[in-house]
C-alpha cells in the first residue's frame, strides 16, 4: 500500500512539474468597422481563465496547457457571442472579429413593418434623426468609397452676421490611405456675402481603420482656415462646428479670422493626451466691431490683429475608451473625470505678430450618476492672461473645452459683455433618466428627459488690460463691462434629448439684469450633439 501511495504522489508531482501555462494573446475588433473593441470578456469556456480587453481591444492571459482543446468564449454587449476552438499552434497574435447583434436595427425594422398612421410620424422623425446624427454620406459605393460628404449637421445654419449659411465638406478615409488623410469645407453666408473655407492634411503614425480621429491618435496635422470667429463664443482652439443656430450673441462682436497651423496630437492608452501646436493668425473685425486705439483725443482704426503663438495642452482621463464606427467616436466611460491643462505663449515680432502674451488654462469635467434617477454633469474652469493684450485675446465665459459630457454655454450674456483677464466658471446640468417623463409612453418613445442647469462665471480685469488706464490697447466695445462684486448667474429648466437630438428650455438671468439691452429670460431650442 505504501508503494502505491508513493507511486501516486510521484505521478502527481511529475505531472505538475511538467505541465505548462500557455499564453493567450490577441486583439478583438469590430467585424464591420474593423476598429478595436474595448472591455470584451475573453475566457476559456467553463473556466475562470480569461481577461477583459483593454481600451485598444488587446488582451492576454495564461492558462494550463491541459485546457488547450476547449473553446474560447468572446462576449460583449451589443455583439454576438463568439465561440472559437483553441488551436495549440496559435495562441498568440489572435485577431478576433465580433459581429454586431443588430438588435437596434432589427427593432427599428420591426417597428417600420408594424407602423400605422398613428406612429408613422414618430418613425419618420426617427429616420430623420438617424440621418442627421450619422453626419457623413459616402461618396459612391459605401463598401469601397474613398471620400465622404459632410457634415450634415453643419450644412444649413443661420446667424445674425451671415444670415443663411451653407457649408459643404469632403473628407478622405483609410481606403485612400491608412496613414494620410485630407479634409476640408467651403461655406458661404448670404448676408455678409463672404466665402469661408478650411483645409486640413493629417499624417497618422499608426494606421487607421477608417478616419484619422480614431483612438489612440498619433497625428501630425497641417491646417489652414478662413472663417468667422467670435472671441466671446468660441475657444480659440475650438473647431468651427457650431450647429443649426450659431453665434447667438455675437451680432456686433465677431471677427473674420484666418490662420495657418501645424499641430501634433498624441493619445496614450493610460489616458494622457498631449497636443503641441504653432499657429499664425489674423483677425479682422466684422459687422460694427472695431479695433480702435486711442491717441490723445483721436481713435485710430486697426484693420487687423496679427498673432503668432506656440502652445501645449495636456488632457487626462482615468478610463478612456471609445465605441468607433466609421466617423463616430463615442466615449464608453462617461463618468471618469477629465482634466485639462494648457499654456499658450504669444510671440511678438515674429511673422508680423503684434502681441507678446502668456495664457494659462485649467479645466475639470465630471459626470456623476444619481442611481436610476438621472445624472449630474459638472464642469469647472479657470483662465488667466498674464500680459497686457488687446480685448480679442482676453478670456470670456463661453471659451470652453468640449469633451465627452455636454458643456453647456452661457445663453443670455452678450459675447463680449464681461471683460476679464482672470476668470473662473462653473457649469452644472442635471438630466433625468427615470423621472416623470419616462412614465409617459409617447414622450418616452421620443426619448424626452427633464433638464435643470445652473451656470456661473466670475472674473477680474487688471489695470494693465483696462484701456482707460493703460495706453496702446483697443477700446472696449460700448456694451462691454467689468465684473462687479457678484458673479454672473443664469439657469434653465426644460426638456432635452428629444429624439436624441433636440432640447427646449427656459433660460433665466439672475444677476446683472440692469445692463442695457440685457436678455432677462428666453425660451430657446438647441441641439444636443
Amino acid at each position: 500500500m505504501r508503494k502505491f501511495v508513493l507511486f501516486a504522489l510521484t505521478a502527481v508531482f511529475c505531472s505538475a512539474l511538467f505541465s505548462q501555462n500557455i499564453l493567450y494573446k490577441g486583439k478583438v475588433i469590430d467585424g464591420v468597422y474593423h476598429t478595436p473593441v474595448a472591455y470584451v470578456a475573453v475566457y476559456i469556456q467553463s473556466t475562470s481563465y480569461g481577461s477583459l480587453t483593454d481600451n485598444v481591444g488587446e488582451f492576454s492571459f495564461t492558462a494550463p496547457d491541459s485546457l488547450q482543446h476547449i473553446q474560447l468564449v468572446v462576449m460583449r454587449q451589443d455583439f454576438k457571442i463568439s465561440y472559437l476552438p483553441l488551436d495549440p499552434q496559435s495562441q498568440t497574435d489572435l485577431l478576433i472579429a465580433l459581429r454586431p447583434d443588430n438588435f437596434e436595427a432589427s427593432t427599428l425594422a420591426l417597428l417600420d413593418s408594424l407602423a400605422d398612421k398613428k406612429n408613422s410620424l414618430v418613425l419618420l422623425l426617427d429616420k430623420a434623426t438617424r440621418f442627421v446624427t450619422n453626419d457623413w454620406i459616402p461618396l459612391g459605393n459605401p463598401e469601397v468609397n474613398k471620400f465622404d460628404f459632410g457634415r450634415i449637421q453643419t450644412f444649413p445654419t443661420y446667424n445674425s452676421i451671415e444670415g443663411v449659411r451653407l457649408r459643404a465638406g469632403v473628407a478622405s478615409n483609410a481606403r485612400l490611405s491608412p496613414h494620410f488623410f485630407l479634409k476640408g469645407y467651403v461655406a458661404y453666408g448670404f448676408k455678409d456675402q463672404q466665402l469661408k473655407y478650411r483645409s486640413e492634411a493629417a499624417y497618422t503614425f499608426n494606421p487607421k481603420a477608417y478616419h484619422e480621429e480614431e483612438f489612440p491618435k498619433n497625428n501630425l496635422s497641417f491646417v489652414y482656415e478662413n472663417d468667422l470667429y467670435s472671441p466671446g463664443e468660441m475657444h480659440p482652439r475650438s473647431p468651427n462646428n457650431l450647429l443649426l443656430v450659431t453665434y447667438r450673441r455675437s451680432e456686433h462682436a465677431a471677427t473674420y479670422r484666418n490662420f495657418g497651423e501645424i499641430n501634433y496630437e498624441r493619445e496614450g492608452r493610460n489616458g494622457l493626451a498631449q497636443t503641441l501646436w504653432v499657429r499664425r493668425s489674423r483677425m479682422k473685425p466684422g459687422g460694427t466691431l472695431r479695433f480702435q486705439r486711442r491717441s490723445g483725443d483721436l481713435l485710430l482704426d486697426d484693420h487687423a490683429l496679427h498673432t503668432t503663438e506656440v502652445g501645449l495642452q495636456l488632457r487626462y482621463s482615468m478610463k478612456e475608451a471609445y465605441i468607433q464606427q466609421k466617423r463616430k467616436r463615442k466615449s464608453l466611460e462617461m463618468t471618469s473625470p477629465v482634466f485639462f491643462l494648457s499654456h499658450t505663449a504669444g510671440v511678438a515680432e515674429v511673422l508680423g505678430s503684434e502681441s507678446r502674451y502668456h495664457r494659462t488654462e485649467i479645466s475639470a469635467q465630471k459626470r456623476t450618476l444619481l442611481g436610476t434617477i438621472g445624472r449630474l454633469d459638472v464642469v469647472g474652469e479657470a483662465r488667466k492672461i498674464w500680459n497686457a493684450v488687446p480685448f480679442p485675446l482676453l478670456v470670456y465665459p463661453n471659451q470652453r473645452y468640449r469633451h465627452h459630457i455636454e458643456n453647456n454655454a452661457f445663453f443670455l450674456n452678450r459675447a463680449l459683455e464681461f471683460m476679464a483677464d482672470e476668470q473662473v466658471t462653473l457649469r452644472t446640468t442635471f438630466v433625468g433618466d427615470d423621472l416623470l417623463l419616462t412614465k409617459m409612453p409617447l414622450l418616452n418613445r421620443l426619448q424626452v428627459r427633464e433638464l435643470i442647469s445652473l451656470r456661473a462665471s466670475y472674473g477680474r480685469l487688471s489695470k494693465k488690460n483696462d484701456p482707460a488706464l493703460s495706453g496702446n490697447l483697443y477700446d472696449f466695445p460700448a456694451t462691454s463691462y467689468k465684473y462687479g462684486s457678484a458673479p454672473y448667474v443664469e439657469g434653465t429648466v426644460g426638456f432635452t434629448n428629444i429624439l436624441g437630438l433636440l432640447r427646449v428650455e427656459y433660460v433665466h438671468r439672475f444677476t446683472y439684469r440692469d445692463h442695457p439691452d440685457a436678455l432677462l429670460g428666453r425660451i430657446r431650442v438647441d441641439v444636443t450633439l
